[in-house]
């Protein structure tokens, strides 16, 4: 009866190997199919990709299953009847020849001879002691600890592939006058598609026809949807909250902004290696010595005693706590609108002691705003900012922008503009059309001082007194004048300092941050600047070739210097850096060379940034911590309790299980901030 019941158990144990090995072939038909359809553009509605496991981690997920069963019938043997141990066997045998294929793999890899040996006694002796039990717990919590990275990473590239949004499979041609739904990868430039309302712009491109309102705050942080109309450039994974657009086909798939910025995500796992690599270099440190250690204890301990000492394993646990600890912080720091590019710019982060700040788009926005406006002769305030939004209408420079905003927030309607020419000194002609005058048609010169004294126009002293004030604070004067050497009026523009900026000064003068600003201005408007927001230091008159040299200069003075850009000028500088940081929707090459992408313009996300990585830190350091105490309390225990192999296998697997649960309290810490945000 015993012979049979073994038989059996065998045979169903057997059964279960064997259904591994068939699962994952149809894993891997699955995946092949699914590939194919992909490729010819075929839907697979009945395939439900969200819930697919990566094969990798689809692999390690089947190893910790089996290593369980092993586990389970090896514990049922020794607590209740032996032939239930019988049916372990095989289990173990799949998942050894597994992890020995996987050692082999490494070794082509990374030659790391004694971290390979260090891996290898960690199983290999167990067996050939005939301690299956411990075999079946060391190979259960090595896959449980794998699964769980692979698990987070893979949750930590769909934490970051939300930040742009969901684009269809599918999209609308538009050829021959009709509409044909086909696949996304299957467009190419200069097709035509149709974008209708609610629907996310799939590529970039130009609109050939129609006007719609869109929604770009996923891709350049702006928080008001913008008015888009024939000729307009628009990207993908921008929404169109109304209207129907045709939009020529320039730019598809990885080549469009969005799709360069997704192949930087990859870059994103780049620090698990790092801290894998950094793990390694210290199990490689201590591998050799526990191997001597190991050898010279054989005469004097025993075998059992002896290959117990391997278990100290100094930072061996921090192979898999470090990379999944980071992994986490991560994912903490999308959820919160954070794209960390290159992961150990989160770590170096810490170690930063001074911030520079490019001075325009960065702790200033683009577009400025009107301060003042003057009237001369016989005209109102309200004439002149109408003469001025009516010529600039048609303009696209931040300036432009800011007098027809202010003119639309008055509600002001505009002139029609007949036409306007750039005239030399730096103006604009504009004849417009007013109906409340005789003379409807009127010519409109608007410009700089410049353009106004090439002009022959006087200016009063009250005008004169107004760009005296301007030029030492960085203002701009925007003159408006007629035709008939009149001047009508003048603008004070100044820039728009970020809401953020004063309470992000304040705290991280509070964190210990020494702050810079860095200027083409000329050094009063920079020095009203920074003494305005309370930063402590400044370079005005900068040329963009110098900022990476006043980047290097601080560095030579043994300060950590982060910097934050968002212009071509300031990409050496960023790449100088020891972090560097851009604001999304900044310049393109900008946002290239940064570590980290603050996907809103949120200054905030700076101080939160530099906590999270002295956190980070912090956790690091915990994590090597608990894994020496682990490793000393189990070379104690060997040499002055003569505790056993079992004993060191338990105390290790137990110190790893505690390791890697506590790798994941940092999402469990911030799950209130990150489901908020």
């Amino acid at each position: 009866m015993p012979i049979l019941t073994t038989l059996i158990l065998s045979g169903i144990a057997a059964s279960i190997a064997s259904k591994m090995g068939v699962v994952k072939k149809s894993n891997e038909r699955v995946q092949r199919i699914t590939h194919r359809a992909k490729k010819y553009g075929i839907s697979l509605n009945k395939i439900k990709k969200e819930k697919a496991l990566p094969p990798k981690e689809m692999e390690i997920k089947q190893q910790q299953y089996v290593a369980f069963g092993a586990l389970s019938f090896f514990s049922l043997g020794m607590l209740f009847y032996p032939v239930f141990a019988l049916v372990g066997l095989p289990l173990l045998a799949y998942n050894y020849f597994y992890y020995i294929r996987k050692l082999r793999e490494a070794y082509r890899k990374k030659r790391n001879l004694s971290v390979l040996l260090f891996d290898l006694l960690s199983v290999g002796v167990t067996i050939v002691m005939g301690m299956f039990l411990v075999t079946a717990l060391v190979l259960w919590v090595l896959f449980t600890a794998q699964r769980l990275i692979a698990k987070t990473e893979r949750e930590a590239h769909i934490d970051f592939n939300r930040i742009f949004g969901e684009l269809a499979n599918t999209t609308w041609l538009l050829k021959d006058g009709i509409e044909i739904e086909v696949p996304l990868n299957s467009l190419n430039v200069l097709d035509i598609i149709v974008v209708r309302a609610g629907e996310m712009i799939p590529v970039d491109g130009h609109i050939l026809a129609g006007e719609g309102m869109l929604d770009q705050h996923l891709l350049t942080g702006e928080s008001q949807p913008i008015d888009k109309k024939t000729g307009d450039e628009v990207f993908t994974s921008t929404l169109l909250i109304s209207g129907t657009l045709q939009i020529r086909v320039e730019k598809q798939g990885a080549e469009t902004i969005t799709g360069q910025i997704a192949r930087s995500l990859e870059h994103a796992a780049s620090f698990k290696n790092q801290v894998q690599s950094r793990g390694d270099q210290i199990v490689e440190k201590g591998a050799s010595r526990t191997l001597l250690a190991c050898a010279a204890a054989l005469p004097v301990l025993g075998l059992n005693h002896s290959m117990a000492l391997s278990y100290s394993g100094f930072g061996y646990q921090m192979r898999i706590a470090a990379p999944l600890t980071v992994l986490n912080y991560l994912r903490i720091a999308s959820r919160s609108g954070v794209l960390i590019k290159d992961g150990r710019a989160l770590d170096k982060l810490q170690g930063v002691n001074t911030i520079v700040f490019d001075k325009t788009g960065t702790l200033t926005e683009e577009m400025p705003h009107i301060e003042r406006l003057v009237a001369c002769a016989d005209y109102s305030k309200q004439q002149v900012l109408q003469y001025a939004a009516s010529a600039e209408q048609r303009q696209k420079h931040p300036i432009a922008q800011a007098i027809c905003h202010h003119a639309n927030i008055q509600a002001l309607p505009l002139l029609e503009l007949v036409n306007s020419d750039y005239a030399i000194g730096h103006g604009l002609r504009a004849e417009l059309i007013d109906p409340t005058q005789v003379q409807q048609k009127q010519t409109i010169l608007i410009g700089s001082r410049r353009f106004i004294d090439t002009a022959g126009i006087a200016v009063p002293k009250h005008i004169e007194r107004m760009q005296q004030e301007a030029d030492e604070k960085g203002y701009s004067i925007v003159y408006i004048a007629s035709d008939k050497d009149i001047l009508i009026g003048a603008i004070e523009l100044r820039p728009t300092i970020r809401p953020q900026a004063h309470n992000v000064i304040k705290a991280l003068h509070d964190l210990g941050m020494t702050l810079y600003i860095i200027s083409g201005d000329q050094e009063s408007p920079t020095r009203y600047l920074a003494e305005h927001l309370g930063v402590d230091h400044y370079f005005s008159e900068t040329l963009p070739e110098d900022k990476a040299r006043h980047v290097e200069a601080l560095q030579a003075q043994g300060h950590k210097v982060c910097f934050i850009g968002d212009g071509i000028n300031d990409s050496v500088a960023l790449q100088k850096a020891d972090v560097s940081i851009s604001l999304h929707g900044a310049a393109t090459i900008a946002q290239d060379t940064a570590d980290i992408v603050l996907m809103t313009p949120n200054l905030l996300h700076l101080p939160y940034l530099l906590t999270l990585s002295k956190e980070l830190h912090q956790h690091m350091n915990h994590s090597q911590w608990f894994n020496n105490m682990s490793g000393i309390a189990c070379v104690s225990g060997v040499l002055l309790f003569g505790m056993g192999l079992s004993g060191a296998v338990l105390l290790y697997s137990g110190g790893l299980l505690a390791n890697t649960s506590s790798a994941m309290l940092p999402l469990l810490k911030h799950v209130k901030k990150t489901g908020s945000d």
